[in-house]
C-alpha cells in the first residue's frame, strides 16, 4: 500500500508588508498582515517543511519587516501544539533560504535538512540586492547565516526524499527554490514555499512580487498546478482554520 502522509500548518508569527511584494505590482502602497507559517508532515516518520524566523540578531530589523511573535508561535512550542517534538523530526526540507523560512535549522540537530544545491550555490554568493534576504556576511549581517548547519545537505533536481514526499524545483522568487508534492489520504498536495506567496497569485496570475526571475516564477506556478490540485502557500491566513495548528489534510 502506498506510504500517505498527514499535514499540518503552524503559524509562528505575524509581519506586517506591502502587498506588491506578494503579488507583483498589484496593490502597490497597500500594507497587509501575512502569517510566517512551518509545515509537518506525519506519516512513517515525522518532517518539517521550513524553520520560520530564528530570532537571534533580530533578522526582521535588519531585513526592515515588522515581526511579531507570541509564546505560543515560537516554533518548538507550536511544535508541541500540534504534538511533535523536535526530537521527532528526521527531516527538515527548505522551501528555499531566505531569512524568514531557514531560521531555526539549529532546532533540529538531528534531523537530515535539505535544500536545493542550486540554492546553497546561490544563497553562499548572492547578487547584491539579495544579500540581506539570505543574510549573506555581505550584507552586512553579524551573525553565520542560520541555514550554515553540520547537518545540511543538498538534492539536485527532482528527488523523492521518503515514500510519498518529493521536491520539485520551482525557480523564479529564488534561484533554487522548491516546492514539497505530499501524499495524503485527500489527494496529492504542494507546499509552496515563496514560490507562490498567497492564493492571489493563483486568482490574479501574478509571480510574487520579490523574485529573482518572472518569467521562471510563472513557469514555477504553471508546474506546481500540474503537480497536485491543492497549492499550500507560504503567507496566506486562509490555509489555518484554527491557530496556531490547523490539520490540512489525514493520512
Amino acid at each position: 500500500m502506498a506510504e500517505s502522509w498527514s499535514i499540518k500548518a503552524l503559524d509562528t508569527g505575524t509581519s506586517q508588508v506591502e502587498a506588491s511584494v506578494l503579488t507583483y505590482l498589484r496593490r502597490c502602497g497597500e500594507v497587509v498582515t501575512i502569517p510566517r507559517v512551518m509545515w509537518v508532515l506525519e506519516g512513517p516518520t515525522t518532517i518539517v517543511v521550513d524553520t520560520s524566523v530564528n530570532p537571534n540578531g533580530n533578522p526582521h530589523e535588519f531585513m526592515g519587516e515588522s515581526f511579531e511573535r507570541t509564546r505560543e508561535q515560537l516554533p518548538e512550542n507550536a511544535l508541541k501544539a500540534a504534538g511533535v517534538s523536535v526530537k521527532d523530526v528526521e527531516m527538515v526540507i527548505l522551501t528555499h533560504l531566505h531569512w524568514d523560512h531557514a531560521g531555526n535549522c539549529d532546532l533540529f540537530p538531528d534531523a537530515r535538512v535539505v535544500v536545493q544545491e542550486a540554492e546553497l550555490r546561490y544563497a553562499i554568493a548572492p547578487n547584491r540586492f539579495f544579500r540581506r534576504g539570505y543574510l549573506s556576511p555581505e550584507s552586512g549581517w553579524k551573525l553565520p547565516p542560520p541555514f550554515v548547519v553540520p547537518n545540511l545537505s543538498t538534492v539536485r533536481g527532482e528527488v523523492e526524499l521518503a515514500p510519498g514526499v518529493s521536491v520539485v524545483p520551482t525557480p523564479g522568487h529564488t534561484p533554487g527554490s522548491q516546492a514539497v508534492v505530499v501524499r495524503t489520504a485527500d489527494g496529492p498536495f504542494c507546499i509552496t514555499g515563496d514560490a507562490m506567496m498567497t492564493y492571489d497569485n493563483l486568482r490574479w496570475d501574478t509571480p510574487p512580487g520579490y523574485h529573482v526571475d518572472v518569467e521562471a516564477s510563472m513557469d514555477s506556478l504553471d508546474l506546481m498546478q500540474r503537480r497536485a490540485p491543492r497549492l499550500l502557500p507560504s503567507h496566506d491566513y486562509t490555509v489555518f482554520k484554527e491557530r496556531p495548528v490547523t490539520l490540512i489534510a489525514s493520512r
